[in-house]
This record gives structure tokens, sequence and C-alpha cells, in this order.
């Protein structure tokens, strides 16, 4: 009898530790790119009624930032719960990431170590595909093709740049901007929405909790999308933004003012300054942005609708997030690399079925490294001890909640690493020297009285900005990884 009962154990002890759905929730993880907080629900011109009723049905966080403005580096700080300040993963393709971390626990290894079956698509990581997506810690990764561009003529003048990284190839690029007629799932996130709607029906027949995460990588360049999503908008409404300006003193090699990663598209002058594009380049530019991000809200209304459909919407927490914001002639320059506000800044939407608190908006200010634990919690899961980010169960409770006094981020420019902080009313920014931590330039502004960040508030915050020095300072050396 005694041999029976251990035998009964051994059987069942695997599925011992398998959490019941109705226990812990389902989690749709939903990652953008290159996205600015430019969606209806912010308050913007952008036509996005999809991603409206997810903001409407759930909370919106109105001051929730990146911790580096590049892709690459912001996506492996979320999915590990680490700053860049701690693993130096600090390049917008952090190539061979996982070689360098091989006992870290992601979040989808977590979920998937706790019971979850974990699915994941699209851009997660950088890339889609290969060693960078981490596919070992899924449960299953699904590659989706797709086409970048539609119309043949679009690759006919293709610009090659040269790249500087080890074992980086030359590469090839058609121009900034397409229009094609034909059905959505033409280009590649369309088949990634549609994929992302299989698999919802899927997994929600198999009564096992799951955390499917799906990535688009529209708005990201190249600006195309199927022509009825440029017909949303009249391209002679658009105009650069006010803000061309930088704040006095802000360095120079901080700026991005080149624009490199647009410069690599056939269609945009090869050494001009883009304080000097033609209004029509810009226009075009603003146009395809806007087209890319209602064709994005299209494809995450198809995840929605099918969630719906498929009966797991009371059972499922949806995440929506952008891995770092954009500039869109801001400061007389385009694309993100810096830490302006336009480029920290990020839409986060987060739908609780059951937390009925969780509604409406919040001014609290967040961090994307504050996902994981956050996620830990909702799910119920244990959190792992190397995470760095602090969890916004408080908030979800009570959107008037405090939750963090800055948001810190950073970004690297040769020589020097730009570490700033987004307190509730001025950003504050230090540029230092790598090695030696040696403070090379200052920023201050005040956001209340200059939310395009052009002006300077250290003539007269001489002693506030030094009271932000010593708190930036501490926050840096508190997130970084300690010397062996």
């Amino acid at each position: 009898m005694r041999a029976t009962f251990f035998l009964f154990l051994l059987i069942c002890a695997p599925w011992s530790i398998l959490p019941a759905a109705e226990e812990h929730p389902n989690v749709l993880f939903i990652a953008v790119d290159d996205l600015r907080p430019e969606l209806g629900c912010y308050r913007t011109r952008a036509l996005t009624p999809n991603l409206d009723r997810l903001a409407a049905s759930g909370l919106r966080f109105d001051r929730a930032y990146c911790n580096q403005a590049v892709c690459g580096a912001s996506r492996v700080s979320l999915m590990t719960g680490l700053y860049p300040e701690y693993t130096d993963e600090r390049t917008y393709h952090v190539t061979n990431w996982r070689n360098r971390w091989k006992e870290i626990v992601t979040v989808n290894q977590h979920f998937g170590a706790n019971g979850y079956t974990t699915v994941g698509l699209g851009k997660i990581y950088h890339g889609t595909s290969g060693p960078g997506v981490d596919p070992e810690h899924w449960t299953e990764w699904i590659k989706v093709g797709g086409k970048g561009y539609a119309n043949p003529e679009s690759l006919k003048a293709q610009r090659t740049t040269k790249r500087s990284g080890p074992g980086q190839r030359k590469k090839s690029r058609g121009p900034t901007t397409e229009s094609a007629d034909g059905a959505e799932d033409t280009y590649s996130d369309g088949r990634r929405a549609a994929e992302g709607a299989r698999q919802i029906a899927s997994l929600s027949k198999a009564g096992k909790p799951f955390f499917l995460a799906v990535g688009f990588t529209k708005p990201h360049l190249p600006f195309n999308a199927p022509t009825k999503f440029w017909d949303l908008y009249q391209r002679e409404s658009f105009s650069l933004p006010k803000n061309l300006g930088v704040p006095p003193g802000y360095p120079d090699f901080a700026r991005n003012r080149m624009a490199g990663e647009l410069r690599a598209y056939s269609d945009i002058p090869a050494r001009e300054s883009p304080a000097k594009f033609p209004d029509a380049l810009n226009k075009r530019l603003l146009h395809g942005y806007y087209a890319c991000v209602s064709y994005m809200d299209r494809n995450v209304g198809l995840l929605l609708t099918a969630l719906e459909e498929s009966g797991a919407a009371d059972d499922t927490i949806v995440v929506f997030w952008a891995d770092h914001g954009w500039k869109l002639g801001d400061h007389s320059s385009w694309c993100k690399h810096t830490n302006f506000e336009c480029d920290t800044r990020v839409p986060l939407i987060v739908r609780h079925p059951k937390m009925a608190s969780a509604k409406g908006n919040t001014d609290a200010l967040v961090e994307l490294v504050d996902l994981y634990p956050t996620l830990c919690d909702l799910a119920g899961l244990a959190k792992p001890k190397h995470l760095q980010g602090k969890s916004l169960l408080p908030v979800l409770k009570d959107p008037n909640a405090a939750h963090r006094t800055m948001a810190y981020s950073s970004y690297p420019h040769g020589r020097n690493i730009g570490h700033s902080i987004r307190t509730a009313h001025y950003r504050y920014t230090e540029w230092w020297e790598k090695g030696s931590d040696k403070v090379v330039a200052t920023a201050l502004t005040n956001l209340d009285e200059d939310p395009g960040e052009t002006t300077s508030a250290l003539p007269s915050k001489q002693d506030f900005a030094k009271s932000l020095s010593k708190r930036l300072r501490a926050r840096v050396l508190a997130v970084r990884k300690p010397s062996p």
C-alpha cells in the first residue's frame, strides 16, 4: 500500500505545481516598437479606436519610462528585470546577450517554470527569430513570415550602409515610406496579428494558463502600411512640432542631431541635417508614422477581438507597452537614441479583468523594469531575487498612489553615458565619462513650464540641481552591478 501511495505521488508530482487557470490568470503581453504615447487615449490626433477601448477598460500610465531609448537594450532590461547599467547590455541589437547572462531567469522563462504555456512571436526581444529571441526558454517560439515592402518598385533604389560593429554586414534599405494596396496581412505585422489571434483561440481551449507575447514592429521604420491607413489622415494637416531647439548647454554629442538610423534609407538626403529637410519630406514622414500607428492599432484590435471571442477575456491580464519613444521632428531630429523626454516616455496600459480599481489613468512615475515584478504579483508567482524593478501592484490597487519619486533612464554616447531622472516636474540629466564617472555636462528642464524640453532651468535652480545630482548619483550606484 505504501509503495502504491509513493508511486501515485511520483506520477502526480509534476502536475501538482501547475497552477489552476482560475487561480493564475493568463497574460496577453503586447509589445510595440518605436511608439511614443501617440495614441488617441493619450489625447493625441492618432486614430486608435482599439487601444482607446483597451485603455477605457484598464489603467493608462501617463508617466511610464523606458530604461534606455533603444530597442535591444530596453527589451532585455524589461524581460530580465535588470537595468542596462547593471548588465551593460546597451546596444540596439544586444547580440549574444543570453551567452553573457546564462543564469538569469527571464519573465517568460519564470512563467514557464511555474506551469504556464509560454508562446512568443514577432518582436519581443530584438529581432523576430534566431538566438536573440531566446527560443529555448519558451514553450514555443513562432517565426512568422511576411513582407517588409509590398511594392517591387520600393526596392529598386536601395541604399547600402556599412555596419561598423563586429560581425556586422552591409545592409541595404529601401525608402522610408510605402503605401500599398491590398490586405492587412500583406505586411509581417498583419500576419503576426493573425497568428496571435489563432494562438489565443488555441491556448484558451487548452485548460492551462498561458503567457502569450506578441510583438509588432510598426511604427518602426520604414513607415509601411496598407493604403487604407494612410487615407485616415490628410498629409497637409501635418507640420513639425514647435520644440525644434535644445536646452542651452545640452551637449551636441547627446542630441542625435543627424538621426543616423533614418539616414540609412534610400530617400533621405545622405549628408544633410534633418534641420534642413524639405517640408514635403517632413510631412511624408509624419504622415507615415501616424498611418503605421493606426495600422498597429488594427493589429492589436485583432488580438483583443480574438480574446473576447475565445471566452478567456475575464481570465486574462492584458499588458500593452512600447520599448521607447521617438522623435517626430522634435529637437530638429528624428528617431530615438537620447535622454530627451520624447525618447524615454512610453505608452503603457494594463487591464486586469478582476481588479475594479485598475481603471482610468495614473500619474505615477513608473519604469518598464517594473513590469516583471508586477506580472509576478498579478499571477501569484514568487518574484526572482535578482529583480531590480518595483511592482506596480499598489498603483493598480490605487491609481492615486505614489510609486517612485523619479524615473531613471540612461543612454551611452561614445565615451560618455547620459544618466537621466524624471521627477514629477523636472528632467535632470548628467553625462558621465566612462570609467571615471566624471560629470562632463548637465541639463535641467522644468517640464511643467517647458514640455517640449528646449530651455534650461539651471541658471535659477543651481541648489536644486545639486540636490538632484546627489539623488541621481545614488540611484545609478544603487542599480549598478557591484565590482568583483
